[in-house]
Formats: structure tokens, C-alpha cells, sequence
């Protein structure tokens, strides 16, 4: 990979997913998604995202935490969505820092008791994020909907965050999870880019990475959506494929055929 950035005069990966958050491209799904999660942040609650693979929920939920005050906000994140019912609920606990505890009833106090000291006493609102969410089953679900009754189901005194593919809303549908259900406070689906927003998530991408002239032509930058569909991640292998073979070849610039070529490979 250095050899093809060398080749295009690159400084670094034009789609390497440790971009900064700040550096991430402003987008109409993004500015959605922002405006959804600040909703929440307000109001506090459980929040359902979801979207296509590679849409960008996990780097809006990045920008979403380093934009947290964190005077008044507590975050945790795990993407461990695996772990089925009790198990889930002594991650959760260790991820706070907390003593481990042999019973399930006593794991559960000790993490409510965490969040309403961490609301009351210390002043801060935890906010909770599960990622790829659509892998929990439904029996870790209802832990987590046990979990979010606090004082006789009078208040919220922390955010939880459910982030996973389109899956997790069709779970979220099925007539054993309506308890759970009808506590979401927000439901947000992700959608991928348009076609004019694709063309500039490559070009802001390829400036980012250093690139002083364009080295996709504009047939090729058009072809991108009809190849990915507008999901940022399939743009970003394709176009990196692209370009390593661009280098392979000898050539400058990346054509359409360039674009086919590295779709098939990719």
C-alpha cells in the first residue's frame, strides 16, 4: 500500500478508517444522523441506528462522542454484541470499572446503582453505546430492557445507544420485544450517499490524503454510485483497488474501466 500512495503522491491511505472525527466528511446523512443523536443526547433514552454495512454509523458515533462535554457526559462503547443475556450484563459492569459480583441480581443493582450515582452525585449522564447490535439476541435484549427501569420506571437518567444493521429494527418489530420496543425513545436508519455527494466523498477524500490533481477522471468519479450504491466503505475499497491498479499499470489517472475492473476485485 505505501508503494501505490508513493506512486500517487499520496501522504497517507486516501480511505483509511482511522480518519479523525473532525476530518470526516460532512454529508446529508451525517448532518441527519448528528442532528438524531443530539436530539437524544437531550432527551436521554435508548436510541435504535441502524443502516446498510459500511454506511458510516460507527464514524458518526465517533463524532459523536469526541464532541461530548466530558464534564457532563460519561460514555462507554463496546461493539461486543455477542455475548447472550447475563454475560452481557457483567461485560457492561467491568466496562464501568465495577467489582465483579457471583449473581446476576447483584451485577444488575451494582451497574443501575453506577449510573444514578453517576447522574446524581457526580452530575455526569452515562451514555451507553452497543455496536453492531443486530447481533444481540433477544434474550440480551431484555436484560438491557430490565436494565433501563429506574425508580419505578419514572425517569432516564442515562442514554443508551443500539447501533447494528437493518436486522436489529426487524428484531426490534417481532411481538415478544413490544416491551422493549415502545421504550425507544428515537429510531434513525442511516441512508447511504447520493450520487453528487459520492463524487465528493472521493474527491475530499483524495485531497485529504494529499493528492495536488485529480487522478480520477469524471466518468470514472460517476461511476462510483452506480458500483456502490453510495455506501462510503464499498467507495473506499473500490477506489483503493482502483488505484493500485492504476499503479500495476503504469497510469496516472483512473478511468471508468479502471473503476469496473477493481468493482470485480474488490
Amino acid at each position: 500500500m505505501r508503494e501505490m500512495m508513493t506512486y500517487h503522491g499520496l501522504k497517507r491511505m486516501p480511505f483509511d478508517k482511522s480518519i479523525k472525527a473532525q476530518d470526516a466528511m460532512t454529508t446529508s446523512p451525517s448532518k441527519e444522523c448528528a442532528s438524531r443523536l443530539g436530539f437524544i443526547k437531550h432527551r436521554g433514552g435508548i436510541m435504535l441506528l441502524t443502516g446498510d454495512p459500511g454506511v458510516g454509523k460507527t464514524i458518526e458515533l465517533r463524532k459523536f462522542v469526541h464532541g461530548l462535554n466530558e464534564n457532563i457526559f460519561k460514555p462507554l462503547y463496546t461493539p461486543l454484541s455477542t455475548l447472550k443475556g447475563a454475560d452481557l450484563l457483567r461485560h457492561l459492569n467491568e466496562r464501568m470499572g465495577l467489582p465483579r459480583r457471583a449473581s446476576k441480581a447483584s451485577v444488575y443493582e451494582q451497574i443501575q446503582r453506577e449510573i444514578l450515582d453517576c447522574k446524581e452525585q457526580r452530575g455526569k449522564t452515562m451514555v451507553i453505546i452497543i455496536d453492531e447490535a443486530h447481533l444481540l439476541n433477544t434474550s440480551s435484549l431484555q436484560e438491557l430492557r430490565l436494565l433501563t427501569n429506574f425508580k419505578m420506571d419514572s425517569c432516564d437518567p442515562f442514554i443508551l445507544i443500539l447501533a447494528g444493521q437493518i436486522e436489529l429494527r426487524c428484531t426490534m418489530d417481532l411481538s415478544v420485544m413490544e416491551a422493549f420496543s415502545q421504550r425507544i425513545a428515537l429510531r434513525h436508519t442511516m441512508p447511504p450517499l447520493d450520487p453528487g455527494e459520492t463524487v465528493e466523498y472521493v474527491e475530499k477524500q483524495m485531497k485529504l490524503a494529499g493528492a495536488l490533481e485529480p487522478i480520477f477522471t469524471p466518468d470514472a468519479l460517476a461511476s462510483f454510485h452506480e458500483i456502490t450504491f453510495g455506501i462510503p466503505r464499498r467507495i473506499g475499497m473500490a477506489a483503493e483497488m482502483a488505484l493500485t491498479l492504476a499503479m500495476m499499470q503504469n497510469k496516472k489517472t483512473v478511468d471508468t474501466d479502471l473503476i469496473l475492473k477493481a468493482k470485480s476485485l474488490s
